[in-house]
């Protein structure tokens, strides 16, 4: 009988923040899968840690890489490896942050191994830019007030004239060069959110130098800030 493979949400940081399905099916999986990017510290790993000691651990290959052909071989390999476990009877959890739904790696897994018509699942987290939210404090949509998440690679030039709230996810590496832009927005900016070395940024006059890959601004309406 083959296994399942489950596409687990670990949420944006704090291990508090895991919901109970995400904990009970890590406690009963086989395997736990992680993304390996070349990074000094999992922290998908780091936040799961009290719920998966004595599980088996497979790493997974997952380079922060733009070359599309180098990225589908890296997860082409990610899914043999994973579906010869499945295929043992394994049950297998790959842990990713936020939401498995949003912007997530584990997605090309995990399509790659519905196709080849294993058990797959999907169970969802907390996204980053809602515990970002908790840390501002503050609310992303009321009303009719639509919400527009947008990727650090976002590479349009309308994104300004969206109307309602704007989340611009992983914008680290361009913060510097786009401050004063986003200072004239009232922009807002939250990294690490949830995690015990979070910064919060009410306003970015406060911010002196450049900050991490898992930075998140929120920027609302301005007919939201109108009303504070």
């Amino acid at each position: 009988m083959r296994g399942k493979f489950f596409a687990v949400g670990v949420g944006p940081g704090d291990p508090e923040l895991i919901t109970l399905k995400a904990i009970n099916t890590m406690k009963n999986s086989d395997v736990i899968a992680v993304p390996r990017s070349g990074a000094s510290e999992n922290i998908a790993l780091k936040i799961a840690g009290a719920y998966i000691e004595g599980k088996t651990l497979l790493e997974c290959d997952m380079p922060m890489i733009k070359d599309k052909e180098q990225l589908d071989r890296y997860h082409d390999q990610s899914a043999m490896e994973i579906g010869a476990l499945l295929s043992e009877g394994k049950t297998v959890s790959f842990l990713t942050l936020g939401d498995p739904a949003i912007y997530s790696t584990v997605m090309y897994v995990h399509r790659r191994l519905t196709e080849q018509g294993f058990d797959t699942a999907i169970i969802p987290g907390i996204p980053s830019f809602c515990g970002a939210a908790a840390s501002l404090n503050t609310s992303l949509c009321e009303r009719d007030e639509m919400l527009h998440i947008i990727p650090a690679t976002y590479k349009g030039h309308q994104a300004e004239e969206l109307e309602g709230t704007r989340v611009l996810m992983k914008s680290g590496k361009k913060i510097m060069a786009l401050r004063d832009d986003l200072i004239r927005q009232n922009a807002m900016m939250v990294e690490y959110a949830t995690m015990e070395n979070e910064k919060v940024y009410k306003n970015l006059i406060d911010l002196k130098e450049q900050s991490s890959y898992f930075s998140l601004i929120v920027i609302h309406s301005e007919d939201r800030q109108k009303e504070k």
